[in-house]
């Protein structure tokens, strides 16, 4: 298995979001340059996602983009779905042996996912960020 580039750019950058004080909207290049994404990229995703009721974005000089609902509401396999369409793609083959094991694990991994949430992520990234900190003494 393999996480694309796309969705992983995604991800960060919804957990940058989840971090900003609720219902601010963000611009998705000032968020992109921030993270070090490329700003089109990240622009193209999250307009992407907006469509499937993730963000809500707006255009102009006031403009910018908000998640459509709190951080806790929204979780990776939300995401993952949104960008990919099912969090691990099998074959559906009835009555093979490998066609089954990989549904099951489809249905773990979906599980797990739909167990994370981008304020779960977001209060990880805060620690990362804090222990990584440079420390002043005097």
């Amino acid at each position: 298995m393999r996480v694309s580039q796309r969705l992983d750019y995604t991800v960060r950058g919804l957990v940058a979001l989840a971090a900003e004080p609720a219902g601010t909207p963000v611009v998705a290049g000032e968020l992109a340059d921030r993270l070090g994404l490329p700003r089109r990229f990240l622009e193209q995703q999250f307009t992407a996602i907006a469509k499937r009721g993730i963000l809500i974005c707006h255009r102009g000089a006031s403009g910018g983009c908000a998640l459509a609902r709190s951080a806790e509401e929204v979780t990776v396999g939300d995401i993952v779905r949104a960008i990919q369409g099912q969090v691990l793609d099998v074959p559906n083959v009835t009555g093979v042996a490998s066609s089954e094991m990989w549904a099951a694990l489809a249905r773990e991994l979906s599980a797990v996912a739909d167990g994370i949430t981008l304020a779960d992520l977001a209060r990880r990234q805060a620690e990362i960020d804090q222990d990584l900190s440079p420390m002043y003494f005097i």
